[in-house]
């Protein structure tokens, strides 16, 4: 994923901007990577980071050094956050969803987390409409798929999964001319906890 921040950038720039907007002063990104989203990101956000792998927390932490942030570690899974009920106003999940193993527990912890009135923020790839040309590649690739890119499930319907959770949400379906034909389908939103 490093030697391709330029492309993720060039793709979901303009959209990150105008949602990280919405973002509140204090905030959880779940699977933050190498830190392709510091750039987007308030000047002056207590931005607290959970990652499972060590080696991406030393690079994160590294690159975050950069930017005019409060910026908080944990290693961790989104399946258990380490966290208080009602801890953030915004959750942050960009290109996640795919590979955690429950997507159903992740969101429950997201839920449980936000403050009433949070709002989490996302940008996922998803399953394909069906009889599409994306879908049949979907339907080849999805094994070797899932093998190649650590768990990452190309055919998981995650708009329908987020709506299951929380009852106001605004979700825009896109997608992309990209090479990476399997997943060029994206939803790109926000949801609103109940308050």
């Amino acid at each position: 994923m490093k030697n391709l921040e330029w492309y993720l950038h060039k793709v979901y720039g303009d959209y990150k901007r105008k949602l990280f907007n919405k973002a509140g002063k204090d905030v959880l990104e779940i699977g933050v990577g190498t830190g392709t989203n510091l750039p987007y990101y308030k000047a002056g956000t207590n931005l607290t980071a959970i990652e499972p792998s060590k080696d991406m927390l030393k690079f994160f932490l590294k690159k975050a050094q950069d930017f005019p942030l409060n910026i908080h570690v944990k290693e961790g899974v989104a399946e258990a956050l380490p966290f208080e009920d009602n801890s953030f106003d915004t959750v942050v999940s960009t290109l996640v969803l795919c590979s955690v193993y429950s997507p159903q527990k992740v969101l429950s912890e997201i839920k449980r987390v936000l403050r009433p009135g949070g709002t989490f923020i996302f940008i996922e790839h998803v399953k394909a409409p069906e009889k599409t040309l994306t879908s049949k590649f979907q339907d080849v690739f999805h094994k070797s798929w899932k093998w190649l890119f650590e768990g990452c499930d190309i055919k998981r319907n995650t708009g329908k999964l987020i709506q299951d959770f929380f009852k106001t949400v605004e979700i825009k379906t896109v997608k992309f001319n990209s090479p990476f034909i399997p997943v060029n389908y994206h939803i790109i939103g926000f949801a609103t906890k109940e308050t």
